[in-house]
């Protein structure tokens, strides 16, 4: 079984930084985690792509994109 880890740190205001992280497990749906806290939660390959959808419109209303979200992600094996 592969796993895929996907991870970014975005600021935050109080902690200095913010893991968000996705887990890929091939045949499993997809782990996400933002925090330490208890923002965690799986979600089908379906969901992903419906969250990625509606999340990717709402934030780009915001205004233009910061320069830290700027940078290739690659992939993490375990």
């Amino acid at each position: 079984m592969t796993r895929r880890f996907y991870r970014l740190r975005a600021p935050h205001v109080l902690a200095g930084s913010s893991a968000v992280t996705v887990r890929v497990t091939d045949d499993e749906d997809l782990y996400l985690a933002v925090g330490a806290g208890r923002r965690r939660m799986y979600v089908t390959p379906a969901e992903a792509w419906a969250l990625w959808r509606c999340l990717s419109e709402a934030v780009a209303s915001t205004g233009e994109p910061p320069d830290w979200i700027r940078v290739p992600i690659t992939p993490k094996a375990q």
